[in-house]
C-alpha cells in the first residue's frame, strides 16, 4: 500500500445491510473500493462499513481530529439518504425511523459533518452515492401527513463554502441506482478516473457524468456543486527519470588513465550517490529535455470564461461581451447551446477547459437566430418591421392606427354682439 502524504485525508463510510429497511447490494463494496483506491492515492483513510449511529459518530470526531492539519479532506458515502425539508441526512444501518423526530437521533445530518470539514481553509471534496430509494421515507411521510410534501425524493443540493465541491450521483430531487454489478454506476465511473494522472477534480466529474449518462441511457445524471478556487488532482504527473550529468557518466566515455578495468568503473558508478529525482509541480514544463511531452501550464478561470463566451457567440448563441465575467447572460448562451446541441451534455452551467475543447471542434452557427417581436428574420439577420403609411409599430410588434385626440382645454364662451342705443344724439354701447 502506498504511504499516506501529509495532509491527505479521507473518511469513507458504506451501508448496506440494514436492519429496519431494505438492504442495498453495493454501498459496501463501493465504499471498500473507493478507501482502497484512496489509500493507494496517498490519502489516511477512516473508513466505516454497515456501521450504527455511535459507531458512525464515534468515527466522524477521529477524522474531524485527523483533518485538522490536512490540507485536503475527502467524504465519500454510500447508502441510504434522506431529505426532509432541504436537510439531507446519512442513514446508519440500525436507524428506525418513524415519525419526523427520530430525525435528529437516529440518522447523521450531512450539514454537521460539512460544517466540521469546512472549519480550516484547505480543499474538501464529498462524494455522495446516496440517492437510491429509500422506503424509510414512505414511512415518513405517512407519520408527517400533510407536511409530506418536505420530503424530497433524493437529496438536496447542498451551499458549499469557498474550496468545497459537493458531487452527487444523480441530479437534486432524482433517484439513482444501485446497479447490477459490483458497484453503482457512480461509483463505478469514480474508479475509473481517480487515479488518472494530472486529471483536474472538476474535469474528472464532467468524465463521470458522462459515463454513467451512457450507462444508465441517460436516466441518472451526476452533478456537482463547487466553490474550488484552484485545481486539485488526486494523482499528480508522472514525471521520467532521468539520469542527470554527472562526473561518473563521463568516466564511461573517457576513462581515466589510472583505471585499468570496465570492473573498476563499474565500481565506481555503483559506489557513487544517486540523486533523489526531484518532483516537479503539476503542469510545469519540464526542463529535462526537447523530446519529452511538455506540459502546457492550466488557464486561469478567467481565460477560460473569456474563450467560452467567444466560442459561444460564434457558435450564434449570444454570450455577450466577452470579459470573461461568467452571468446570467453567459450562463443563457450555454443553455440555448446545450438545446440545440444534446451531444453537449452539460449539465452545470459553469464553464470549464473540457467545455471549452468540445466548443472549438464544433463548426457553423448552432444556436438559431431569434429575433426580437418588432423584427423578422431576413435572410440571416434580423430587420425591423415597417407598417403602411399612417400605422405605427407597437412594442408588441403590431401595426395600428394611432386615434386622433382633441385639446381638452376649455373654450371660451362666444362674444356677445354689443348692445347699443342712443341718448340726446349719442350712441352707447355696451
Amino acid at each position: 500500500m502506498t504511504p499516506a502524504v501529509a495532509g491527505r485525508v479521507a473518511l469513507v463510510l458504506g451501508n448496506a445491510n440494514y436492519e429496519h429497511t431494505v438492504p442495498l447490494a453495493n454501498p459496501r463494496n463501493d465504499a471498500e473500493a473507493i478507501a482502497e483506491a484512496l489509500a493507494e492515492l496517498g490519502f489516511e483513510v477512516y473508513d466505516g462499513f454497515d456501521l450504527g449511529r455511535a459507531a458512525t459518530e464515534d468515527l466522524i470526531r477521529d477524522f474531524s481530529r485527523a483533518a485538522g492539519d490536512a490540507t485536503t479532506a475527502v467524504l465519500f458515502y454510500a447508502g441510504h439518504g434522506l431529505e426532509v425539508g432541504g436537510v439531507n441526512y446519512l442513514v446508519p444501518v440500525d436507524a428506525q425511523i418513524r415519525d419526523e423526530a427520530d430525525l435528529k437521533f437516529e440518522t447523521i445530518n450531512l450539514t454537521d459533518i460539512l460544517q466540521l470539514m469546512e472549519r480550516e481553509n484547505r480543499t474538501n471534496l464529498i462524494f455522495l452515492d446516496a440517492c437510491r430509494d429509500n422506503p424509510m421515507a414512505g414511512n415518513l411521510a405517512r407519520s408527517m401527513g400533510t407536511r409530506s410534501a418536505f420530503i424530497g425524493r433524493g437529496l438536496a443540493r447542498v451551499d458549499t463554502g469557498v474550496g468545497t465541491m459537493i458531487a452527487y450521483a444523480t441530479q437534486p430531487g432524482n433517484v439513482a441506482l444501485d446497479g447490477v454489478g459490483r458497484h453503482s454506476p457512480f461509483t463505478s465511473a469514480l474508479l475509473e478516473h481517480i487515479a488518472t494522472p494530472a486529471l483536474d477534480v472538476e474535469i474528472m466529474m464532467r468524465h463521470v457524468r458522462r459515463d454513467v449518462m451512457e450507462q444508465t441511457a441517460g436516466q441518472q445524471v451526476p452533478w456537482s456543486s463547487s466553490s474550488l478556487t484552484g485545481s486539485f488532482a488526486f494523482k499528480l504527473q508522472e514525471v521520467p527519470q532521468v539520469m542527470p550529468d554527472a562526473p561518473q557518466i563521463a568516466a564511461l566515455a573517457s576513462p581515466d588513465p589510472d583505471v585499468t578495468s570496465r570492473s573498476d568503473v563499474a565500481a565506481t558508478v555503483q559506489d557513487a550517490p544517486s540523486p533523489e529525482p526531484t518532483p516537479l509541480p503539476l503542469a510545469v514544463p519540464s526542463p529535462v529535455g526537447d523530446d519529452l511531452p511538455v506540459l502546457a501550464a492550466p488557464l486561469s478561470a478567467k481565460e477560460i470564461a473569456q474563450r467560452s463566451q467567444a466560442e459561444l457567440n460564434r457558435l450564434g448563441c449570444d454570450a455577450g461581451v466577452e470579459d470573461g465575467i461568467w452571468g446570467r447572460k453567459s450562463q443563457g448562451a450555454l443553455e440555448r447551446l446545450v438545446e440545440h446541441a444534446p451531444e453537449i451534455a452539460q449539465v452545470a452551467l459553469d464553464p470549464s477547459e473540457d467545455l471549452l475543447q468540445r466548443m472549438e471542434q464544433m463548426e457553423g452557427r448552432i444556436c438559431p437566430l431569434v429575433c426580437a417581436v418588432t423584427e423578422n428574420l431576413v435572410g440571416d439577420a434580423c430587420v425591423r418591421k415597417t407598417c403602411p403609411t399612417g400605422q405605427r409599430l407597437s412594442s408588441r410588434g403590431v401595426c395600428y392606427t394611432p386615434q386622433t385626440t382633441t385639446s381638452r382645454g376649455s373654450s371660451s364662451p362666444a362674444r356677445s354682439q354689443p348692445s347699443c342705443f342712443q341718448f340726446n344724439g349719442q350712441t352707447f354701447c355696451n
